[in-house]
């Protein structure tokens, strides 16, 4: 009995170690499972800025972006077999494995707000500390009597040099001329537009379609130059009142967060084209950030394209949105307003079809 268990035993050791025969050898066995792309480390990176031009304060907001190579990749089910000579002894499945390329193009990548960057401004041969950035890439100056003379005075240069420096050891990178002209001439041409903008909205809804339309020009306009001017965010705040019936400015404890909506968002970025979006909104989407401002972009943008199509005012549908041949900039805007306000954000805009789309 015991050598009979011993043999037993023996055998089904070699089996286990394989005693005797041909030796063992592994292969690694790739079965495809399809491809994909991937990004690369962000290398390069490059500011741009935005000025508030108030004559009393300076203020920029930083953006930051970089370059990441296009990186396509294999996905292949491996497993791994232990042969003898022809006969398979086993089998074991590494589950999906990518395999990376070579690189075969580079897309702007990692944009956001650029924080904690040291910013000063070149005047001629005179060079002013500005601060560092917000975690929003935001730093403001209180201009001082002899700043003010040094920036507006007679005499001084047409422009100035931004420039930033990032992270310890990097070097101070200029980013953009700031027009000292432009701002010298800010004031005027701002309160005289502000002025007219101010008197339509006192008229409320006896608004006529020539003042409807002058509105949205001046209300254009001036969101371009001056939206963070305080004089223009009270004077749009009563806009979105009268024309949408809401406060353009909530708590952001009241509104509602979809972030399916902003992936939505991301992807029609790539297809909006280079500069059909402002670099505020394309940082809002990729930073899935809440913004002021990108809500109200957003918001004008669809009143334009409602504008353009009054017949879909009291019926839009945004999950219908393909059928209505808005551009994807238009695209994008309703996105954000899904995330920034949820899915029924085009309550209130609704029962202001009749008022919208006069003019």
């Amino acid at each position: 009995m015991g050598k009979l268990a011993y043999g037993t035993a023996s055998g089904i050791l070699c089996a286990l170690v394989g005693c005797g025969g041909g030796a063992l050898t592994t292969k690694v066995v790739d079965t495809p499972q399809g491809s994909s792309t991937a990004l690369g480390a962000p290398r390069n990176p490059t500011y741009s800025f935005e000025a508030e031009p108030e004559l009393d304060q300076l203020r920029l907001h930083i953006y930051r972006s970089a370059r990441c190579d296009v990186i396509p990749t294999d996905v292949v089910a491996r497993r791994t077999e232990t042969w003898r000579d022809s006969h398979l002894v086993s089998s074991v499945d590494q589950g999906p494995v990518q395999i990376a390329k070579a690189a075969t193009s580079e897309v702007p990548c990692d944009q956001g707000y650029a924080r904690d960057v040291d910013v000063t401004l070149v005047v001629g041969n005179a060079t002013h500390d500005l601060g560092t950035t917000d975690a929003y890439g935001y730093v403001g100056l209180n201009l001082s009597a002899e700043l003010r003379e040094k920036l507006f005075g007679v005499g001084v240069p047409q422009n100035a040099m931004v420039r930033v420096r990032g992270f310890k050891g990097q070097p101070a990178q200029e980013i953009g001329m700031l027009s000292l002209a432009s701002l010298r001439d800010y004031e005027t041409g701002v309160q005289r537009m502000l002025d007219e903008l101010t008197a339509l909205l006192a008229k409320g809804a006896d608004l006529s379609s020539p003042d409807i339309q002058r509105t949205y020009e001046l209300y254009e306009k001036l969101r371009a130059i001056a939206w963070y001017d305080p004089r223009f965010k009270a004077a749009s705040a009563r806009f979105w009142e009268l024309f949408f019936a809401r406060k353009q400015v909530e708590s952001t404890q009241n509104l509602t967060r979809n972030l399916k909506a902003l992936d939505a968002a991301k992807d029609l970025l790539k297809s909006a084209g280079v500069g059909a979006i402002p670099l505020f909104m394309q940082v809002a989407v990729t930073s899935q950030a809440y913004d002021p401002r990108a809500l109200d972009w957003a918001s004008g943008e669809l009143l334009s394209a409602i504008r353009a199509r009054p017949q879909i005012c009291s019926s839009f549908d945004w999950t219908q949105m393909q059928t209505y041949g808005f551009l994807p900039a238009t695209q994008v805007a309703v996105q954000y307003l899904r995330f920034a306000q949820g899915d029924g954000f085009y309550g209130p805009i609704a029962g202001r079809c009749s008022f919208i789309t006069r003019g």
